[in-house]
């Protein structure tokens, strides 16, 4: 839709429920997104903000499918957030090429908050693969999601997993879970 675009911001309005694939690819100066409130979002699709120049997006509630590459090679993105009472259940990957995980490769990405994210079923293959400054990563489930291979591989070696009060040990014997340096409580 947008792809290659020149647009260095957008708002999307809160009726669009899907953003399909490759809508925002390679708009080289898109720095701001934000979603209008009330945002019926359910799906990022594949490639969608894939070569930004995002350095933080705050994903609304209703999201609840981030489809591969959705952020793939947005260089100065540092931050993801999303809001309270999230749906997310899925950030999928690609179990055939590390380079297309949905957030993989973001040589800036330091903090991921998806602490309000109670019903994540899953996080595919190479979703975070060589985010090597990745520090922090909370997340709300209790049982932790499926990974798929190299979900976190090549992530900071001193990076910190926060997850909700209880639950450090069974991430903690989770595979690919176990890539984080440090586990512990949200509240610690």
């Amino acid at each position: 839709a947008f792809s290659d675009c020149p647009i260095t911001s957008i708002e999307i309005p809160a009726s669009v429920e899907t953003i399909e694939e490759a809508a925002f690819k390679g708009c080289s100066k898109l720095a701001t997104v934000t979603f209008e409130k009330g945002s019926q979002l359910k799906t990022i699709g594949n490639s969608s903000f894939c070569n930004t120049v995002l350095a933080s997006i705050k994903i609304p509630a209703s999201v609840e499918t981030i489809r591969a590459e959705a952020f793939r090679g947005c260089s100065k993105l540092a931050t993801v957030t999303f809001e309270k009472g999230s749906q997310l259940k899925t950030i999928s990957g690609d179990s055939h090429h590390f380079y297309e995980g949905a957030f993989c490769q973001l040589e800036n990405l330091m903090t991921v908050d998806m602490s309000e994210c109670t019903q994540v079923e899953k996080i595919g293959e190479y979703a975070f693969y060589n985010d090597f400054k990745l520090r922090l990563f909370k997340i709300g489930t209790e049982m932790p999601p499926t990974c798929g291979d190299g979900a976190f591989e090549w992530i900071n070696p001193y990076s910190v997993l926060k997850v909700p009060s209880g639950w450090a040990d069974a991430y903690k014997a989770a595979t690919e879970w176990t890539r984080f340096a440090s586990i512990t409580g949200l509240d610690e």
